[in-house]
């Protein structure tokens, strides 16, 4: 795999310069990893951030309680702790495998040498996460001012594809990583997509999601 192409094209890193390029390549490294392999703890050293190359990866926080509460689920391009390289010396959370995934890894040490060596890219970045955070403003609106149907119908156009002349949206999670990602429990999550079926909006056929009125999914979702 080239690894500088892929480092390239990635949201932070996509004003970059050849050289910067050059030397946030040499601090980075390939690391595979399988399903339900750990990929870092919280509360260790935070050596490293990674950028998911394929696969999915779970970040989650266990309660005193033993309960599992799922923060994020990245997937292709995300990255991956990259704050705590930044703000703290330890992981805030712990991060999994969902499925046999790959990743680079981007050493604290070497990314933090290219910053003193090129300061200008500090401005780069935060030009970048500018943009991002704008995208994470409209999805908290989202959550706090839609009720739970709405911000289903959102995902299910946002993430659809016309396939045979039919608008399909094939689910990448489980309902229950879903539920985690929309702000719902299962049961909910599970009541919304009976609704939207019943209403005759959508067909279900396992992980594939046919949209069958358009027009009234839409009109749901504003």
């Amino acid at each position: 795999m080239d690894v500088r192409k892929f480092l390239s094209n990635i949201f932070l890193f996509s004003t970059f310069t050849e050289k910067e390029l050059n030397v946030l390549e040499s601090s980075a490294s390939l690391k595979k990893v399988h399903k339900g392999e750990q990929i870092f703890s919280e509360g260790l050293q935070a050596s490293a951030f990674f950028i998911v190359i394929s696969g999915k990866v779970k970040i989650y926080k266990v309660s005193p309680g033993g309960k599992e509460h799922t923060l994020h689920i990245h997937g292709l391009g995300d990255l991956v702790a990259e704050a705590a390289i930044f703000d703290s010396m330890t992981y805030p959370a712990s991060c999994m495998a969902l499925e046999d995934s790959s990743l680079v890894r981007i050493s604290r040490e070497g990314f933090l040498n290219l910053i003193k060596k090129y300061p200008e890219v500090a401005l780069k970045m935060m030009g970048s996460y500018s943009k991002r955070l704008r995208q994470f403003v409209l999805k908290i609106e989202e959550l706090s001012l839609k009720d739970i149907k709405s911000r289903l119908a959102s995902y299910l156009l946002e993430n659809s594809i016309v396939e045979k002349g039919a608008t399909v949206c094939r689910l990448k999670y489980s309902k229950k990583e879903l539920s985690s990602l929309l702000g719902t429990i299962p049961e909910t999550l599970s009541r919304s997509f009976a609704f939207l079926k019943q209403k005759g909006l959508i067909v279900e056929k396992d992980n594939l999601i046919i949209i069958q009125d358009l027009d009234k999914l839409m009109l749901l979702s504003s």
